[in-house]
């Protein structure tokens, strides 16, 4: 999936997924295309991302608490 759908999807905005990748909340592969790279996200960074997103908007976590949050949910 590509940025354009994962950010309608999980109601972020490109440049927030962007920061959150940066962060390493999400690790999309890249796809090049000619001279171009594409991102290209997985159903586990949809889910972590609105995971993040509901931790952060709904209940009120930093997101330094939600980071912490969704690595305790990995182990």
């Amino acid at each position: 999936m590509g940025i354009v759908e994962i950010t309608r999807q999980v109601g972020v905005s490109p440049e927030r997924l962007r920061y959150w990748e940066r962060l390493g909340i999400v690790k999309p592969r890249y796809v090049q295309c000619g001279t171009r790279k594409f991102r290209r996200y997985s159903q586990e960074d949809i889910h972590r991302a609105a995971l993040v997103k509901s931790l952060v908007d709904c209940e009120k976590y930093s997101l330094e608490g939600a980071i912490n949050k969704l690595l305790e949910e990995k182990k």
